[in-house]
């Protein structure tokens, strides 16, 4: 129990650590190349490859974690994490090459607006390549962060994130004269080699694997027919956001680049939160099926929700109303202008949706995951990127790129309005009447939290407040409201909080 404890707060730190050194980079970013076409093809470009290596990092980890179990019971987890390791290499080894070969012609196809620019098909190509070129290595991480966290070592996946995110960062600043935005594709490159090094010295080479062992295919086969609708599912979400991609490159310059900027500044409490619970409930989840104990299972979806719940509602409401001073104090410095500030936080206020409902869609993910239908999630993820391309089409033409950050919010909603009832259904159902209660009474105290900070907008002189002293003063006053409001409507969520009990507990 102490060391599981442990392994949370690390956990915890080490995401914010990662999501720390991920907004350094986009400051980084934004700050040398803000809105302009240079930073709208790196973007677009970076997409494609990116849901392949969402594919491999977090689906192989979802997919891996319950497969090893599975195998360590027999004795012959050592064995099946070596299978896993080789193939992975190989496949891909595979994708990488082909990828590579590809991105010239494919970023022509897929952003032919980009060629207005003296540069774009170039930055675009270079960036897409360098990418696709990572994913080999990529998928081999992705395996021994899976390996990492069946051993309860939840933080050493984000530590490793962290390496490749911070040498990125250092790569985009250190060249940046000499390499211009590539400098920024090259760091990634190189943080994953670098990561990929720290996990081979941690473990040493002679345990990393069983070298001499011959790669059985008929294991790795099986084992990649639970993971591809696993890592697909996982991609879901990159791939939505790739096609608002597509359809932003077809506009004015910036949008491309402002509408990443929202996204990624929203998507911190996804991270944080919905990565952290999200992870911690897994293990809970296989080993409710492992022991044929649905009841477990059941308590862990219905805790791992209201858990999700209790932190995300504060924090995407607060974030609604303080959107625009958080915008400036990040963003607005060198080439990202007021202009580009105010556009990013349209966008952002408009993306807290498909932040809140992808994260609530990540616990009832891994219910799946660990009931070994992930056939079925995949389905609904496939569905949902059918409604995203028409959404994103409509949308688009009717309210221009404001549409797009609407239309992931809408199809988020319904992404995890279909997953959750598919997961009632195969599951024998949930204490709806709990959760009810309990998602009730965070919506008022989290109400009541945006009535006081509206209020308190209209008391405060703006122009005598900066940014920064606008987030000090309302940020507390805002968590010591709804705290006070759970406390007021006694929590349970919140009283399990205080208590410090686990999200299987009973």
């Amino acid at each position: 129990m102490k060391k599981l404890r442990i392994a949370a707060i690390l956990l915890i730190a080490s995401t914010l650590l990662l999501k720390f050194s991920s907004m350094i980079r986009d400051l980084v970013i934004s700050g040398y190349y803000g809105d302009s076409y240079m930073a709208d093809a790196y973007f677009a470009a970076m997409t494609i490859p990116n849901a392949l290596i969402l594919f491999m990092l977090t689906g192989m980890k979802d997919a891996f974690l319950p497969s090893y179990y599975k195998y360590d019971r027999l004795g012959k987890g050592y064995s099946h994490l070596t299978n896993v390791v080789k193939g992975t290499f190989f496949i891909g080894l595979v994708v990488s090459i082909i990828g590579v070969v590809i991105s010239p012609g494919l970023v022509r196809v897929l952003y032919p607006e980009f060629g207005r620019y003296e540069e774009g098909w170039q930055i675009a190509g270079w960036t897409a390549a360098i990418y696709f070129l990572s994913i080999a290595f990529v998928g081999i991480n992705a395996v021994y962060e899976g390996y990492f966290d069946s051993q309860k070592k939840f933080s050493f996946s984000t530590f490793s994130q962290t390496v490749v995110v911070l040498t990125t960062v250092a790569f985009a600043i250190g060249f940046q004269q000499q390499l211009g935005i590539y400098s920024v594709p090259l760091g990634y490159l190189v943080g994953t080699l670098l990561s990929l090094l720290i996990k081979v010295l941690y473990l040493k080479p002679g345990r990393l694997l069983d070298w001499k062992q011959r790669a059985d295919w008929l294991e790795i086969k099986s084992f990649y027919i639970v993971f591809l609708p696993v890592g697909i599912t996982i991609a879901v979400g990159q791939i939505n956001l790739t096609v608002n991609m597509l359809f932003a490159a077809g506009m004015q310059e910036g949008v491309v680049s402002n509408l990443n900027y929202a996204f990624r500044l929203v998507s911190i409490p996804q991270a944080i939160f919905g990565v952290t619970i999200a992870t911690m409930i897994f293990p809970f989840l296989a080993k409710a099926k492992a022991e044929n104990d649905s009841l477990l299972f059941k308590q862990g979806i219905e805790r791992g929700l209201t858990y999700m719940f209790l932190f995300l509602a504060p924090t995407v409401t607060g974030m609604v109303i303080l959107i625009e001073p958080i915008v400036s104090l990040v963003y607005e410095r060198g080439a990202f202008n007021s202009i580009a500030a105010a556009h990013t936080s349209e966008y952002a206020v408009l993306y807290m949706g498909s932040v809140f409902f992808y994260s609530i869609q990540a616990v009832i993910a891994k219910g799946f995951y660990v009931l070994e239908k992930g056939h079925l999630i995949m389905r609904i993820g496939l569905i949902s990127i059918v409604i995203n391309v028409i959404s994103n089409y409509l949308l688009s033409k009717w309210f221009g790129p404001p549409g797009l950050a609407l239309s992931a919010s809408i199809v988020g909603l319904l992404y995890s309005a279909m997953t959750f009832i598919t997961l009632y259904k195969i599951s024998g159902g949930f204490k709806i009447s709990t959760i009810r209660k309990e998602f009730l009474k965070i919506t008022i105290a989290a109400a009541v939290m945006v009535m006081v900070l509206t209020l308190l907008e209209n008391l405060l002189p703006s122009s005598d407040w900066t940014n920064l002293k606008i987030l000090i003063v309302k940020v507390p006053v805002g968590g010591i409201v709804f705290i006070s409001g759970l406390l007021l409507l006694k929590s349970r969520t919140f009283r399990l909080l205080l208590k410090r009990e686990n999200l299987d507990s009973q």
